[in-house]
């Protein structure tokens, strides 16, 4: 079973890294040939950079987060985004470690979109979230006698995402996504919980603030 678990865990961090390295090789590219573009934005009509504040919620299958995030655009696709969130837990039998997993943790989260229309539309992008979680847990033994326990973990979780962005006026954005990735657990105090694929959905609404 030890070995099992190693392997998982070497498998899931090789794909996360090769996933993390690809989204950085690709922003580099990109952010190298919109430098031009920023040099003769004002030439083209383009008004650049732009920052929007706004707010994000995703959810999944065993919880939910909520956060505010800053958009900053540069050029006519690319996206920067930063956020700060608070992660809930509730996960019920959907685990071979236990049966219950309850809790939560504030995150903060460093992501990239590249838009195929100017700043609007079709995107792709990534993003890498850093947080720390206290999960209250519930574990069954074979004998069906249940142990209780709490276990402090910080948590990299790497996902790639494609949404579609509306303009909604002027200055407001609205912005649905679904997103999927892994959730490794770095730094554990306490029993083992669960970690592995995540899949999210979710939406983020914005202000331009300044452009």
């Amino acid at each position: 079973m030890l070995n099992i678990f190693i392997n998982q865990h070497q498998f899931y961090l090789m794909k996360s890294l090769s996933l993390t390295a690809f989204l950085l090789f690709f922003s580099v590219i990109t952010f190298a040939q919109h430098t031009a573009v920023l040099s003769q934005g004002t030439a083209e009509g383009i008004k650049i950079p732009r920052i929007n504040l706004g707010a994000e919620i995703q959810a999944y299958a065993a919880g939910a987060s909520l956060g505010a995030r800053a958009d900053l655009y540069l050029g006519k696709h690319v996206n920067w985004n930063f956020r700060l969130s608070y992660h809930f837990l509730n996960r019920q039998r959907e685990s071979d470690i236990n049966i219950e997993e309850k809790g939560g943790g504030f995150g903060a989260a460093l992501g990239y979109r590249y838009f195929l229309d100017k700043r609007e539309g079709i995107f792709f992008g990534g993003r890498v979230d850093f947080r720390k979680m206290n999960i209250d847990w519930v574990a069954e033994s074979p004998f069906s006698i249940l142990t209780y326990g709490t276990t402090e973990v910080s948590i990299l979780q790497p996902t790639v995402e494609v949404g579609y962005q509306f303009k909604i006026n002027k200055h407001w954005t609205i912005a649905p996504a679904i997103s999927s990735g892994f959730n490794l657990n770095l730094i554990t105090n306490g029993e083992k919980v669960t970690g592995g694929f995540i899949a999210h959905i979710g939406v983020n609404a914005a202000f331009k603030l300044l452009q």
